[in-house]
């Protein structure tokens, strides 16, 4: 065990919250973090400023490692193929219409449903082009339900997990849909199709469609990542 891993432990042990809150609130402490250092530190903002000078700009949102080549990159994380980090919960650093297309790949489903979400869309239509299309990747948890529910090994096996042979951590099937709704704590609201595509209805996007694993109403938008494929819900939507 690290010094690092020793002394987690110890607050833990000590700290008057549960170690979910804790997570919650190291994640908080980032975010604001990035967001101060955005605010007062003018070598941030100019590192930022470089991003934004395209005039076709394609952007993801919460990419993790994933970034590509070509794209603004953008993750609360400072990991591989990040462009800048940035809380992007809150006011996007993008002019009105200057977005060619968005894409958010697993991480809608980290936002709150009732303070977060109406907010992030919003900031998604003011920044993107007349025609741009945004799309949306979440863990599809119809399928996982349905997985549940009939208890079909064959479905289990296509989301990824053998209910015989269960990850660590997971001791029955029903730990699995926990894992899905909440993932201690970081995700805020589980979607099927229909719930995603009313709250981009209600948001004022158009022509929701729903799409499969590397099919896009944008050809760049194609380039879904392998490992989520075989548990993920794809729409996409057009401002």
């Amino acid at each position: 065990m690290t010094a690092k891993q020793r002394i987690g432990k110890m607050i833990t042990k000590i700290s008057p919250v549960s170690p979910e809150i804790l997570t919650i609130l190291r994640v908080e402490f980032r975010a604001y973090r990035s967001r101060m250092n955005y605010r007062l530190n003018p070598i941030k903002r100019m590192a930022v400023k470089k991003f934004l000078k395209a005039e076709n700009i394609s952007l993801n949102i919460g990419c993790g490692p994933f970034g590509f080549d070509g794209w603004v990159n953008v993750d609360l994380m400072n990991l591989r193929n990040v462009s800048f980090t940035f809380d992007s919960r809150k006011r996007l650093p993008f002019k009105n219409g200057t977005v060619d297309r968005v894409r958010v790949e697993h991480f809608f489903e980290h936002l709150d449903k009732k303070s977060e979400v109406p907010f992030f869309l919003h900031e998604c239509r003011r920044v993107m082009k007349e025609g741009a299309v945004l799309r949306i990747a979440v863990p599809d948890i119809e399928k996982f339900i349905l997985a549940y529910a009939k208890n079909d090994e064959s479905l289990w096996n296509g989301l990824g997990y053998d209910i015989h042979a269960l990850p660590k951590g997971f001791d029955t099937k029903v730990a699995i849909l926990n894992h899905v709704f909440r993932q201690d704590g970081e995700h805020k609201y589980a979607y099927d199709y229909e719930a995603l595509k009313y709250v981009l209805l209600k948001h004022g996007f158009k022509n929701i469609t729903r799409q499969n694993f590397r099919e896009s109403l944008d050809d760049q938008l194609k380039d879904d990542l392998e490992n989520h494929s075989n548990h993920s819900l794809y729409v996409d939507c057009v401002k």
